[in-house]
């Protein structure tokens, strides 16, 4: 059973627009899943109801629904049939997201953005009023690349940015009547898919301080090993860490420090610690830590003890 709580406005420029209640999970699967999503619902039984909230316009769309408990399957490879895009979803209670063989659990808010070409199935599990309510949006045009080096998906959570996208996809989507001709013209799937490709660019620029202060405490973590080498420097640490020295030096450029001075630093380090447990000449432990010249460990020995060594 279908209960049209508005019709179905199919429109000039390839474009389709509804409001619609369903109680019937076939008819909801061929007429919205099938058409409108390019996808599958399969419920997980009980009474079956969903709404749904959609406006098409060629290649992109917006859909919001809120439909009981279940398993919504996408295939992969549509690109080729719906042109370039992009899919963004956007869930108000809790899910779990299956790309390949990984499992993503999804809390509120979480913003998913996934390739076009990429298969996915999302299971929706019940919020506080029995129902799953979701955003998701085809955006056309290429994709953001931080999708091409993240597999295919990203997942974030921030509870601004999805309200902000919400709120851009309600501009083009029915609520219980026609679209007025002035929202029609607002380019908001432009608009979208900006504000995901700025957003991931700038979430995968954080992101990469992490990595790259992990990196950086690894590297000097391999130094404080390596004091002894005496080829221990920008080129030796390169080939290790497979980077480029200018990517190295700009490691360090970001966590404020300098790569002579670090190397430098933990050679005398070490080299104190040996002098002081004695056993050893002074002139052998200079040589054993990578200083060709006495004169210069001697004064940079005093430059960051404030006194020449002593055994």
């Amino acid at each position: 059973m279908r209960r049209q709580a508005s019709h179905v406005t199919p429109r000039p420029d390839d474009s389709v627009s509804g409001s619609i209640l369903y109680a019937d999970a076939d008819a909801f699967g061929r007429q919205v899943c099938e058409s409108v999503l390019g996808a599958t619902f399969v419920p997980d039984g009980g009474e079956f109801r969903a709404a749904i909230r959609f406006n098409v316009v060629g290649s992109s769309g917006a859909a919001h629904l809120r439909i009981t408990p279940g398993v919504l399957t996408r295939r992969g490879g549509l690109c080729g049939v719906s042109g370039a895009h992009f899919l963004v979803l956007v869930l108000r209670g809790n899910g779990l997201l299956t790309v390949g063989q990984a499992g993503r659990p999804l809390s509120p808010n979480s913003v998913a953005v996934i390739s076009g070409a990429q298969g996915f199935s999302l299971a929706l599990s019940s919020g506080e009023a029995g129902n799953c309510e979701l955003d998701l949006l085809q955006v056309a045009g290429l994709e953001p690349p931080a999708l091409a080096r993240e597999s295919g998906v990203v997942v974030t959570t921030n509870a601004s940015f999805a309200d902000y996208i919400v709120g851009l996809a309600e501009l083009v989507q029915p609520e219980g009547g026609e679209i007025g001709p002035c929202r029609r013209d607002i380019p908001v799937f432009d608009y979208i898919g900006a504000a995901i490709r700025d957003y991931l660019a700038q979430d995968e620029a954080e992101m990469g301080l992490h990595r790259d202060h992990g990196l950086y405490q690894r590297i000097r973590a391999f130094i404080a090993r390596n004091v002894k080498n005496p080829a221990l420097g920008a080129d030796l640490l390169a080939r290790e860490f497979a980077i480029s020295k200018r990517k190295l030096y700009s490691i360090f450029y970001d966590s404020r420090a300098s790569l002579h001075e670090t190397v430098m630093t933990a050679r005398l380090e070490a080299a104190r610690r040996e002098i002081e447990a004695g056993g050893q000449k002074v002139a052998s432990v200079i040589l054993d830590h990578g200083f060709s010249n006495p004169s210069t460990f001697y004064r940079n020995y005093k430059r960051h003890f404030g006194r020449v060594p002593r055994a």
